[in-house]
């Protein structure tokens, strides 16, 4: 058990956290995720709205107890920033009080090693010398705070060091030994329990111990509603660089969004639809960034203001407590007020407001995130890809195909934002798809060119490289991915080549998230430069099909011809014939190498052999109804009279 059942007033969901919490047997590598926008420290440390929490509901297990009783314990909680080491140093203090000693290992802040309560940053923690000081030994619980971030390389070394249950990857090595028989309780809290680059959770934790839906955060009226809107412009960002989370890289992503132009469309963005609204906050890609749209708003007569890493720590904090009293409209802000971010009105956007008159949160997306991450993904996993994952130099020294389309496909190009460039407001009720218990379209869970391939089956073509496979699962998790490398021509038979051994890249709990762990597994295995060209809108696709393509197609089809052996009168001949293909009837020379690329890969993977056999059932059936009718037709006939 890690928590106690010591009476308090408590919304609903936190009194069920507590009693799961106590149920959560063997495993001393748990995590809770709680909705969105509540934020996980109401669980975790008390919070706001009349919530009262003692040490233990703190976090702090029943082994650790008053410093004047024996058999005294220390936790340990990890932070990933230094407002949220201050909201929970103030949140221990306050439901604590002065018998419990409360330290903070973050910068020029040292910690003794010996205090009750120790709240640290990782980014500290990662300094080995600082992390010595505290002995595992005397330690009977960590707490991580924003626990999705602890699939990272840098958390799980250091969570390693107080549990050697947690799962190290062969690219880095342990601070002290790999079973050194250390095994502190580790309890991580997030609002978001998943990761956009599918990193694997379970390396550290053996299971979520508690999870609240949002769609009944929202319903039970916990949660502000939310809504979203997508600036489609002409922006591209295809050649914008991706860092190891899957995320655009800074630096990479600034050169394009930080221009006068994409700053114009942000302030008539919102003039044309937040200039309404009490408090609106603008995050931004870097500090040059922050200071280019600040002054873009004020140009436009807008009171904004912003705050930075740059920003004196008491001009931040009187900056963002005057955005919180309303005494101006716009807040910019550059890795500051993400997680943890306590403002009433959209600090944590789902978060009730009630004072403020906040009616909902309004989500607006300039550069397609949402769509990126393949939707607001908000159920909770432990599924996902391991570090181990080959990289993408070992990938190529194996024989990986670095190039296997046609030059001058690669997209489409370099491009600004033209001053009189169509805008599109792409305007959504339900950004987190909650209304909704269907499964949604291949087509929105993925920009890739997935192919659905019968029985619940969905292949990405990787270009010539393999190809990944979304199915069912026999096994806890619901879907399975995996991926099979085709190896180079010269080993297979006939110069045929032929595939690798099936490789067990991850498991999921939903199509959704099995679909984008695949797209992860493509930029990590391809690159970034290859991946792209796995997209239903690259260049390529739009292109006519190969000779080669269409002739096995074609033969698919039961056209028995050798398209490249055909003469000009004989191919414009063969152009104007109709195919039937994806449900529709087409002109040969209608099709692109896209259509003709997605007809291959599903018939190869089973799609048409199983078009037949529904063919052939159907036939049969019909023909049974048939005759049933007329049998039913010859009965009905009328007798021949009597003579």
């Amino acid at each position: 058990m890690f928590m106690s059942l010591i009476p308090r007033v408590r919304r609903g969901y936190q009194s069920q956290f507590v009693e799961e919490g106590d149920g959560v047997g063997n495993e001393n590598r748990n995590g809770s995720e709680g909705g969105g926008g509540d934020g996980d420290g109401t669980l975790a440390a008390g919070g706001d709205d009349g919530f009262e929490a003692s040490g233990a509901e703190l976090g702090l297990p029943l082994g650790v107890v008053h410093p004047e009783t024996s058999h005294h314990g220390q936790t340990l909680i990890v932070v990933s920033s230094v407002e949220l080491a201050s909201q929970a140093e103030a949140a221990a203090q306050r439901l604590l009080g002065e018998g419990w000693s409360i330290e903070v290992e973050q910068g020029k802040r040292q910690a003794s090693g010996y205090a009750d309560v120790t709240i640290a940053t990782w980014q500290t923690l990662n300094n080995i010398e600082r992390l010595r000081k505290f002995d595992p030994a005397r330690f009977k619980l960590v707490i991580v705070d924003e626990a999705h971030h602890a699939a990272a390389l840098s958390y799980l070394r250091l969570l390693q060091y107080f549990n050697d249950g947690v799962t190290l990857p062969s690219v880095i090595s342990p601070i002290t030994t790999n079973q050194h028989g250390n095994k502190v309780p580790i309890i991580g809290f997030s609002a978001t329990f998943s990761r956009p680059d599918q990193l694997a959770l379970s390396a550290v934790f053996q299971k979520i111990v508690f999870h609240r839906e949002i769609s009944t955060m929202l319903q039970e009226g916990w949660l502000s509603p939310a809504k979203s809107t997508t600036v489609k412009c002409d922006l591209d960002l295809s050649r914008v660089e991706l860092n190891a989370q899957g995320d655009f890289n800074a630096s990479s992503l600034a050169s394009r969004v930080n221009t006068p132009q994409v700053n114009d469309l942000i302030v008539r963005t919102y003039l044309h639809r937040a200039a309404s609204r009490r408090s609106t906050l603008a995050f931004c890609v870097d500090l040059a960034h922050v200071d280019a749209l600040t002054s873009a708003f004020r140009r436009a007569g807008i009171d904004a203001r912003s705050v930075s890493s740059l920003s004196i720590p008491s001009i931040r904090r009187d900056t963002i407590a005057a955005f919180s009293n309303a005494q101006f409209p716009v807040l910019i802000n550059c890795e500051v007020l993400t997680e943890g971010a306590d403002i009433p009105e959209v600090g944590r956007g789902l978060r009730l407001s009630p004072q403020t008159g906040k009616e909902d949160c309004h989500i607006i997306d300039i550069v397609d995130a949402v769509n990126r991450s393949n939707g607001m993904l908000v159920s909770p996993t432990l599924w996902g890809l391991s570090h181990d994952e080959a990289s993408l130099e070992q990938r190529q020294e194996r024989g990986l195909a670095a190039e296997t389309v046609p030059a001058g496909i690669d997209g489409l190009g370099d491009r600004e934002i033209h001053p009189d460039a169509k805008v599109t407001f792409i305007d959504q009720d339900d950004p987190f798809r909650l209304a909704s218990k269907e499964r949604p379209p291949l087509a929105t869970l993925s920009q890739n060119a997935w192919v659905a391939c019968g029985r619940d089956r969905y292949i990405l073509e990787a270009l010539g490289n393999g190809y990944i496979l979304v199915e069912p699962s026999s096994g806890q998790a619901q879907w399975s991915i995996t991926y099979r490398r085709k190896l180079p021509p010269e080993l297979g038979k006939a110069g045929k080549g032929f595939y690798s051994r099936v490789q067990q890249v991850a498991l999921a709990d939903d199509l959704e998230r099995a679909i984008q762990t695949g797209d992860q597994f493509a930029i990590r295995t391809l690159g970034r430069e290859l991946a792209l060209k796995l997209s239903r809108y690259a260049a390529w696709r739009y292109r006519p099909p190969s000779k080669k393509a269409l002739d096995m197609m074609l033969k698919m089809k039961g056209v028995d011809v050798d398209v490249a052996a055909l003469d000009q009168a004989d191919l414009d001949s063969m152009a104007k014939r109709e195919i039937r293909i994806f449900g529709r009837t087409m002109a040969v020379d209608k099709l692109t190498a896209g259509q003709v690329s997605s007809y291959l890969c599903a018939a190869n993977h089973g799609a048409a052999a199983l078009r037949r056999k529904q063919d052939t059932a159907t036939t049969r059936a019909r023909a049974k109804e048939k005759m049933k009718a007329e049998k039913a037709r010859v009965l009905n006939l009328p007798l021949p009279p009597s003579e």
